[in-house]
């Protein structure tokens, strides 16, 4: 369990950062290829409409380059660092 928090506590981390790097670098010359990002998007539709209750789901992804190198350096670090922590406790 303390594996699997400390892992999503670094992508989490990783996210955020990487989203705050990638929207501030992109007017800068030389690393606005940080801030470059795709959108993935299931848009919602209804998928169960009655008289009461309408059912909808939708879901929308953006990520950019930061954010997956930033994730990249999480995993490595996860690796490096949770044997040192489960030794520990």
């Amino acid at each position: 369990m303390k594996n699997f928090l400390y892992m999503s506590v670094l992508i989490i981390a990783a996210l955020l950062i990487g989203g705050l790097i990638g929207n501030s670098v992109t007017g800068l010359a030389g690393i606005s290829w940080l801030g470059y990002s795709m959108h993935f998007s299931f848009d919602p539709g209804t998928f169960l409409e009655l008289e009461v209750l309408t059912l909808t789901f939708g879901i929308s992804i953006t990520i950019n380059v930061a954010q997956i190198l930033l994730m990249l350096i999480a995993i490595i670090v996860y690796y490096h660092t949770a044997p040192k922590l489960i030794k520990k406790s």
